[in-house]
């Protein structure tokens, strides 16, 4: 019962298990737009669905039971607790069993619905498992940022708008792309007040190796480039009008930022900043879900 309440902690508390949620349901939501959706069809798969989203969760669950068991390895995110954390051994058992199951949904999904879902769903492990586990341990080689923006970015929106549509079009890549930025600025924000337990354990991710004061500029330029990227969109028409919406997450933006480039090197006061940056990531997320969902119901 304890591990079992261990692991719904691990799971209520991480944002980023939310973050893997969204794009899933914004590819699905893309692509009623689209003729050749299979999702509202009464002769189609309706099931594909619920079916991709237990796999998603299945998969998005494995992750953070990984990342969880190789940080406890390397002393990652333990190194300044006060009191001795929870044996994290069983993590890894678990995690395999997870990724078991996510396995035979996304075999199903190759043998009726094509095999390019294949490639997603090994772009998606090797993502996954390699976050942090040896040998390849992308977040400690300066990787880890950009396999989360593109896990959690285009690998999931165009693996969801293809499960429907069984195409890849130009409108949800340059959605995912969004996203990708989005998700890419949150983990740099994120990981910026884990800069010295970082560097102790040897994880040299990009805020290690650019520094805090450069890390807060760069995620500075990132979350300017989101905003820049939906005006373009609403201008030339990629991405409808209603998705204007989302710089209703300007205020909530630029005091991010501000916070970001003033507490830096202050971990109590930085914080906010994170929370800033997470409410700008729902709502560009959901105003670009209602907007397509108000284009698929017109």
């Amino acid at each position: 019962m304890n591990s079992i309440l261990t692991i719904v902690r691990l799971i209520r508390y991480r944002f980023f298990i939310f973050a893997g949620i969204f794009p899933y349901l914004l590819g699905q939501i893309i692509a009623t737009t689209n003729r050749d959706s299979h999702l509202f069809k009464i002769n189609g798969c309706p099931y594909l669905f619920w079916l991709g989203f237990l796999g998603i969760i299945l998969v998005l669950i494995g992750v953070e039971l990984f990342n969880e068991y190789f940080d406890a390895k390397s002393g990652g995110d333990r190194i300044f607790l006060k009191e001795k954390p929870e044996s994290a051994d069983y993590f890894y058992p678990l995690g395999i069993l997870v990724f078991i199951l996510a396995f035979f949904i996304g075999l199903y999904f190759v043998i009726n619905v094509g095999w390019p879902i294949l490639i997603f769903c090994l772009l998606g492990f090797l993502a996954a498992y390699f976050y942090v586990g040896p040998p390849l341990r992308w977040a400690y080689r300066g990787l880890g940022e950009l396999v989360i923006a593109f896990s959690y970015g285009p690998f999931m929106v165009l693996g969801s708008y293809y499960l429907e549509t069984r195409r890849i079009d130009s409108l949800p890549i340059f959605v995912s792309l969004i996203l990708g930025l989005l998700i890419f600025s949150l983990a740099i924000v994120n990981e910026i007040p884990d800069y010295f337990q970082d560097k102790l354990v040897g994880k040299r991710n990009i805020v290690v190796r650019l520094g805090k004061c450069n890390a807060a500029k760069l995620f500075s330029l990132c979350s300017i480039c989101i905003f820049i990227l939906l005006g373009m969109g609403i201008g030339f028409k990629i991405i409808p009008l209603l998705s204007g919406l989302a710089f209703l997450a300007l205020p909530f933006g630029f005091k991010s930022i501000k916070i970001a480039n003033k507490y830096y090197d202050a971990p109590a006061l930085f914080l906010p900043a994170i929370k800033m940056a997470i409410f700008t990531y729902i709502i560009v997320v959901s105003s670009l879900g209602l907007s397509y969902l108000n284009s698929a119901l017109v």
